[in-house]
Protein backbone atom coordinates (compact mmCIF):
# COMPACT_ATOMS: atom_id res chain seq x y z
CA UNK A 1 0.00 0.00 0.00
CA UNK A 2 1.39 3.39 -0.99
CA UNK A 3 2.18 6.62 1.52
CA UNK A 4 -0.67 8.52 -0.08
CA UNK A 5 -3.47 5.32 0.44
CA UNK A 6 -2.40 4.89 4.11
CA UNK A 7 -2.57 9.28 4.78
CA UNK A 8 -6.17 8.42 2.89
CA UNK A 9 -7.23 5.61 4.88
CA UNK A 10 -6.36 7.40 7.93
CA UNK A 11 -8.18 10.42 6.67
CA UNK A 12 -11.26 8.31 6.67
CA UNK A 13 -10.65 6.36 9.97
CA UNK A 14 -10.65 9.91 11.69
CA UNK A 15 -13.45 11.03 10.02
CA UNK A 16 -15.54 7.72 10.98
CA UNK A 17 -15.06 8.07 14.52
CA UNK A 18 -15.51 11.92 14.60
CA UNK A 19 -19.02 11.04 13.63
CA UNK A 20 -19.72 8.18 15.70
CA UNK A 21 -18.59 10.12 18.59
CA UNK A 22 -20.74 12.91 17.45
CA UNK A 23 -23.67 10.30 16.86
CA UNK A 24 -23.48 8.77 20.55
CA UNK A 25 -23.05 12.01 22.48
CA UNK A 26 -26.16 13.41 20.99
CA UNK A 27 -28.58 10.69 21.30
CA UNK A 28 -27.08 10.16 25.29
CA UNK A 29 -28.42 14.31 25.28
CA UNK A 30 -31.51 13.66 24.28
CA UNK A 31 -32.38 9.99 25.74
CA UNK A 32 -35.27 9.41 27.34
CA UNK A 33 -34.07 9.73 30.56
CA UNK A 34 -32.18 12.39 30.53
CA UNK A 35 -33.42 16.23 30.72
CA UNK A 36 -37.09 17.43 30.95
CA UNK A 37 -39.87 16.47 28.63
CA UNK A 38 -42.52 19.35 28.48
CA UNK A 39 -45.50 19.74 26.47
CA UNK A 40 -46.27 22.38 24.20
CA UNK A 41 -48.92 24.03 22.49
CA UNK A 42 -48.11 25.14 19.04
CA UNK A 43 -49.14 27.06 15.22
CA UNK A 44 -48.66 25.36 12.47
CA UNK A 45 -48.08 26.91 9.21
CA UNK A 46 -48.10 24.76 5.80
CA UNK A 47 -44.95 25.03 3.69
CA UNK A 48 -43.70 23.19 1.33
CA UNK A 49 -39.66 22.89 0.67
CA UNK A 50 -38.88 21.24 -3.28
CA UNK A 51 -35.72 19.91 -2.11
CA UNK A 52 -36.84 18.76 1.01
CA UNK A 53 -40.26 17.76 1.05
CA UNK A 54 -43.46 18.30 3.15
CA UNK A 55 -42.19 20.01 6.98
CA UNK A 56 -45.04 21.53 9.01
CA UNK A 57 -43.35 24.79 10.24
CA UNK A 58 -44.20 25.14 13.96
CA UNK A 59 -44.83 28.66 15.83
CA UNK A 60 -44.37 28.65 19.32
CA UNK A 61 -45.94 30.99 21.93
CA UNK A 62 -42.31 32.08 23.49
CA UNK A 63 -41.09 32.50 20.02
CA UNK A 64 -42.63 35.93 20.13
CA UNK A 65 -40.05 38.57 21.78
CA UNK A 66 -43.44 39.98 23.93
CA UNK A 67 -42.25 43.00 25.73
CA UNK A 68 -43.78 41.87 29.35
CA UNK A 69 -41.84 39.06 29.47
CA UNK A 70 -38.61 40.12 27.69
CA UNK A 71 -35.91 40.87 30.63
CA UNK A 72 -33.54 42.07 27.10
CA UNK A 73 -32.42 45.51 26.42
CA UNK A 74 -32.80 46.08 22.87
CA UNK A 75 -31.65 42.54 21.58
CA UNK A 76 -29.82 42.39 18.52
CA UNK A 77 -30.26 39.90 15.92
CA UNK A 78 -27.84 36.92 16.87
CA UNK A 79 -27.86 37.55 19.97
CA UNK A 80 -28.54 34.39 22.74
CA UNK A 81 -31.71 34.05 24.98
CA UNK A 82 -32.74 31.82 27.61
CA UNK A 83 -36.59 31.56 27.76
CA UNK A 84 -37.77 30.07 31.25
CA UNK A 85 -41.11 27.91 30.83
CA UNK A 86 -43.70 27.22 33.67
CA UNK A 87 -45.73 24.67 33.81
CA UNK A 88 -49.97 25.52 33.72
CA UNK A 89 -51.82 22.44 33.78
CA UNK A 90 -50.62 20.06 31.82
CA UNK A 91 -48.87 22.52 29.55
CA UNK A 92 -45.70 24.63 29.57
CA UNK A 93 -46.26 28.22 28.97
CA UNK A 94 -43.63 31.07 28.83
CA UNK A 95 -42.50 32.88 31.81
CA UNK A 96 -39.28 34.77 30.87
CA UNK A 97 -37.01 35.20 28.56
CA UNK A 98 -33.73 37.10 29.37
CA UNK A 99 -29.98 37.56 27.76
CA UNK A 100 -28.00 35.08 30.48
CA UNK A 101 -28.84 31.62 31.92
CA UNK A 102 -31.42 31.20 34.95
CA UNK A 103 -30.76 30.59 38.10
CA UNK A 104 -32.59 29.23 41.08
CA UNK A 105 -35.42 27.47 38.37
CA UNK A 106 -38.33 26.32 41.04
CA UNK A 107 -39.92 22.74 40.41
CA UNK A 108 -41.25 21.63 37.09
CA UNK A 109 -39.86 24.72 35.19
CA UNK A 110 -37.64 24.11 32.30
CA UNK A 111 -35.42 26.85 30.81
CA UNK A 112 -34.28 26.77 26.81
CA UNK A 113 -32.34 28.29 24.63
CA UNK A 114 -32.15 30.06 21.67
CA UNK A 115 -31.06 33.06 19.50
CA UNK A 116 -33.02 36.61 18.24
CA UNK A 117 -33.18 36.18 14.97
CA UNK A 118 -35.32 39.40 13.20
CA UNK A 119 -37.30 40.52 16.11
CA UNK A 120 -38.49 37.12 17.15
CA UNK A 121 -36.61 33.65 19.13
CA UNK A 122 -35.31 30.87 17.21
CA UNK A 123 -34.84 27.61 18.95
CA UNK A 124 -34.15 24.86 15.94
CA UNK A 125 -37.70 23.01 16.83
CA UNK A 126 -39.50 25.39 14.31
CA UNK A 127 -39.50 22.64 11.41
CA UNK A 128 -40.87 19.13 11.75
CA UNK A 129 -40.54 16.74 8.31
CA UNK A 130 -43.80 14.74 7.62
CA UNK A 131 -44.65 11.97 5.01
CA UNK A 132 -45.79 13.29 1.90
CA UNK A 133 -49.43 14.31 1.59
CA UNK A 134 -50.08 15.06 4.84
CA UNK A 135 -52.74 17.39 6.02
CA UNK A 136 -51.16 20.28 7.75
CA UNK A 137 -53.93 19.81 10.91
CA UNK A 138 -55.57 22.88 13.07
CA UNK A 139 -53.34 25.00 15.26
CA UNK A 140 -55.82 24.67 18.15
CA UNK A 141 -55.19 20.63 17.75
CA UNK A 142 -51.88 20.63 17.73
CA UNK A 143 -49.30 20.14 20.89
CA UNK A 144 -45.86 19.44 20.49
CA UNK A 145 -43.48 17.45 23.39
CA UNK A 146 -40.10 18.94 23.83
CA UNK A 147 -36.77 16.72 25.38
CA UNK A 148 -34.64 19.93 26.69
CA UNK A 149 -31.25 18.92 27.58
CA UNK A 150 -29.27 20.03 30.49
CA UNK A 151 -27.78 22.47 28.12
CA UNK A 152 -30.89 24.28 27.37
CA UNK A 153 -31.21 22.74 23.98
CA UNK A 154 -34.42 21.50 22.79
CA UNK A 155 -35.71 18.69 20.69
CA UNK A 156 -38.62 17.75 19.33
CA UNK A 157 -39.99 14.77 21.02
CA UNK A 158 -43.38 13.78 19.23
CA UNK A 159 -46.01 15.73 17.85
CA UNK A 160 -49.98 14.99 19.19
CA UNK A 161 -52.89 15.95 17.58
CA UNK A 162 -56.33 15.94 19.42
CA UNK A 163 -53.65 14.00 21.75
CA UNK A 164 -53.36 11.38 19.62
CA UNK A 165 -49.39 11.28 18.46
CA UNK A 166 -48.63 12.63 14.69
CA UNK A 167 -48.77 12.03 11.74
Amino acid sequence: MSRWAKVAAAWVAIQLAFFAAWTSLEQARFAPDVGSSVLIRVRPVNPRDLLRGQFVQLGYEFSQMDSSLVDLSRPESGAGVWVVLAPEGELHVPLKAQAGRPDGLEPGQVAITGRVERARFVFGIERYFVPEGTETPSWTDLTVRLRVGSDGRARIEEVYLRGVPWP
